[in-house]
């Protein structure tokens, strides 16, 4: 018997039926350590960002049992379908493919290419074996294109908080002491970091969107006050998560009053940050830093193994101690009508892209925000 034919590929169409495959799903994600990749996440996205028609989660069977997952959706495209992982365009959060073993990659990669569309998987893991493994399978019947594209930072947790603190930049250890002495000035400061239970995460949520929305991320309209779509995304993980008791939000109040939020999960034994804001009218003690600080100490408390940033690799995070993981998009398009014209959409794109991206650097630097 050929090996191929131990394996059975389904596709998930429909929420009930993605909501079903939880237990295995999450025994298959331990392995890759990467919360954008668990049921929770990829089930709140299905639920919040997407119609249930572009659901096209392909999963791959042995023996009744899953080996391996492509949480996809099929979505417009410059007026075509293409698959692309579930919540890369809304939420820019690293992601990549489920898999037990090399076998199950390799017939996922083929059931994926089997669909005859443009596929783009964004933000995966450069050294990850999906890159080879497209190439390898793909390639003969399609182009096959890899990019480097912003990758993340992390601080690993190796020591105690007091030591890392030390080997710090001394700036960056001023401005920390300044600000805390700002702050100071105005009122007792208290830190809270909650692991809230289900029906505590409203109210807890809904403080954190406020605070969120009183500073510059209201004014460029990123601010989930704003953002709809992305505010009940969040809403939905955020339930999910407190109850597997992974949920974290973190707030710093000075006299009495929370002038910055945090919410975070603390997931393979990292703490993951989703989502930070700060009143504005406090920025003068630099709330965001202190809360990231005081957040960072309690992932070295409980001797968590890193700190992950997550977002892109920015210059403001540098003056911490950090090190970082390279990510990569993988496009691919089959030898097709649709493969054609997927590329040629996606080749129209990156020249706008980098039109405006020289325009922004004519225009010169634009002034920072904190995060």
């Amino acid at each position: 018997m050929n090996s191929r034919d131990l394996y059975e590929i389904a596709v998930v169409r429909s929420c009930s039926a993605l909501e079903a495959l939880a237990p295995e799903w999450d025994t298959l994600a331990k392995s890759i350590a990467l919360p954008m990749l668990s049921h929770a996440w990829v089930l709140s996205c299905a639920e919040t960002l997407y119609q249930q028609d572009e659901l096209y989660i392909i999963t791959v069977l042995v023996g009744g049992v899953l080996a391996a997952v492509a949480p996809l959706v099929a979505v417009d495209h410059a007026g075509a379908k293409r698959l692309e992982l579930i919540g890369g365009s809304h939420l820019y959060e690293p992601s990549g493919l489920l898999y037990s073993t090399g076998e199950a990659l390799d017939a996922l990669v083929r059931a994926i290419v089997s669909v005859r569309k443009p596929i783009v998987l964004s933000r995966i893991p450069s050294q990850s074996p999906i890159i080879s493994r497209f190439r390898s399978l793909a390639g003969v019947r399609g182009l096959v294109v890899v990019g480097p594209v912003a990758g993340t930072i992390a601080v690993p947790i190796s020591s105690g908080w007091a030591e890392y603190l030390a080997g710090l930049p001394s700036r960056r250890r001023y401005d920390l002491r300044r600000a805390k002495h700002r702050a100071e000035e105005a009122g007792k400061i208290a830190v809270r970091i909650h692991s809230p239970r289900p029906e505590e995460v409203d109210e807890l949520f809904a403080e954190l969107v406020r605070i969120e929305s009183a500073g510059w991320k209201a004014r460029n309209g990123s601010s989930l006050s704003q953002r709809h779509g992305l505010r009940r995304f969040f809403s939905h993980y955020a339930t999910r998560a407190s109850r597997s008791g992974i949920l974290r939000i973190g707030f710093l109040d000075v006299d009495g009053h929370a002038v910055a939020a945090q919410l975070s999960v603390e997931y393979a034994d990292r703490l993951w940050v989703l989502k930070i804001g700060y009143d504005e009218a406090w920025r003068r003690c630099s709330p965001g830093w202190q809360l990231l600080a005081e957040t960072m100490r309690y992932a070295f408390d409980r001797k968590l193994k890193s700190y992950e940033f997550l977002g892109s690799d920015e210059a403001w995070l540098h003056g911490w101690r950090t090190e970082g993981t390279g990510l990569s998009t993988l496009a691919c398009y089959p030898s097709s009508v649709s493969g054609a014209y997927g590329l040629a959409a996606d080749t129209a794109q990156r020249v706008l892209a980098k039109a405006a991206s020289w325009s922004r650097r004519a225009r010169g630097p634009q002034p920072s925000s904190e995060t």
